[in-house]
């Protein structure tokens, strides 16, 4: 009689210490569970920081009044140039534009007119006394005659050329070399064409461009 009572109580023992076992197991898959649950909530609800526009609708709308259009009707393009800025082979010029569209790029023209060829094969520019320099490659600098000559420089703005812009039109002063082969020539950028540059980087923003 107590043989068999001490095997009864022995087997309950061990039915109590496995529902305890599975109690345990089971509280602690429903622990991992509620974890996974919350992290994946939170990948759900997680939303981009959103960032800050590089220029305001104000500003670009303002550039873009001082701008003139430049349309290609039939290949249905559309460029936008500051007012002040020169499309004629008859003026020294350097400026910058952009195009239009959903990928606006950027250009750099340079444009030298005078009576003497000068055979312009690199720019050399003195920003507030620090040098910077490019050299074209062959065939990007353009050439025309008549009583006078025109030599200009017309082609997608580098990042480099960006970059040069840019400090350009923050500079206290800048002269500008064109350099040839023959001779050179010496001219200083103006306020009015670093307020241009500043424009049409305005509005190069406003379209989606990135500097």
């Amino acid at each position: 009689m107590t043989k068999k009572w001490a095997f009864t109580k022995v087997l309950a023992a061990g039915l109590s210490f496995l529902l305890a076992g599975t109690i345990l197991t089971g509280c602690g898959g429903a622990s991992d569970s509620a974890s996974d649950s919350t992290s994946a909530e939170a990948e759900v609800t997680a939303e981009p920081t959103p960032t800050t526009p590089a220029v305001t609708e104000e500003e670009y709308q303002t550039a873009l009044a001082k701008m003139k259009v430049i349309k290609d009707e039939v290949k249905g393009l559309k460029w936008y140039q500051d007012k002040s800025s020169y499309n004629y082979y008859w003026r020294n010029e350097f400026y910058i534009y952009t195009s239009a569209g959903a990928t606006p790029t950027l250009f750099l023209n340079i444009r030298y007119f005078d009576e003497d060829w000068l055979f312009i094969n690199s720019f050399f520019f003195n920003v507030d006394g620090e040098t910077f320099s490019f050299t074209p490659s062959y065939g990007e600098i353009q050439r025309d005659s008549d009583s006078n000559v025109t030599e200009w420089y017309n082609q997608v703005a580098t990042p480099e050329n960006i970059e040069l812009v840019q400090k350009i039109m923050n500079s206290k002063k800048t002269i500008m070399r064109l350099e040839g082969s023959e001779y050179y020539k010496d001219v200083t950028i103006t306020e009015a064409q670093k307020t241009a540059i500043k424009n049409v980087l305005t509005v190069y923003q406003g379209l989606g461009g990135q500097l």
